[in-house]
């Protein structure tokens, strides 16, 4: 699972708010992108004192979080962005993220369903809800899941990968064994490629 840092060029605070507010915001980026969670998170929640309602601070507070495994801190700040952009897909996708890592599939895939249909391009979110439905045992639909994600980058050794592993477990064998093979060619450093092509040979009783 993936999770991204809004960067500072481009996102810097609005000119509207005071001087030293924008220098605390504009620090809690450059010491996140260093790294140094602990000190971009107190930058941030400085910046959230002065202005609650700025959703990117909420967001990029939430990411640090989740940088450092807070996993709880880090859902109750994206809780906040989508109550301020409740139209804002990649709050949602950061969201599903931290929930799947939680273990909260159903909720997870509630997240994953609205940054999809916020922003139906982006591979990354329907390779997330594929993994969230495949934990859910839902194998079929995260087969689709992942073919959403191939037609939008076929090149994703991730979603082919991953679209192996819920091929066998419909055992749909066969299948399995091309998306491996695409996987591997994709990106022939992939583990985890290799030991799904392995798993569907077995069961089709062939050697590697």
């Amino acid at each position: 699972m993936q999770i991204s840092l809004i960067a500072q060029s481009g996102f810097c605070a609005p000119a509207s708010h005071d001087e030293e507010g924008i220098s605390c915001y504009n620090k809690g980026i450059d010491l996140a992108e260093q790294g140094r969670y602990d000190e971009a998170i107190a930058e941030f929640d400085r910046y959230i004192q002065d202005y609650p309602d700025y959703a990117r601070a909420w967001y990029n507070k939430g990411v640090a979080l989740t940088q450092q495994g807070k996993y709880e801190e880090a859902l109750i700040a994206f809780d906040r962005v989508t109550d301020i952009e409740p139209q804002n897909s990649q709050a949602w996708y950061n969201r599903g993220v931290v929930l799947y890592i939680l273990g909260r599939y159903e909720e997870a895939l509630e997240a994953s369903n609205r940054s999809t249909m916020l922003n139906g391009e982006d591979a990354r979110a329907w390779i997330n809800e594929g993994n969230v439905l495949f934990q859910l045992n839902r194998h079929e639909q995260a087969v689709a899941a992942y073919d959403r994600a191939i037609g939008i980058d076929p090149h994703s050794a991730q979603a082919w990968c991953n679209r192996c592993n819920s091929l066998i477990n419909r055992s749909e064998y066969d299948l399995a064994l091309s998306s491996a093979q695409k996987a591997i060619q994709i990106d022939p450093d992939m583990v985890e490629a290799y030991s799904c092509r392995e798993a569907a040979l077995m069961e089709l009783g062939r050697d590697s």
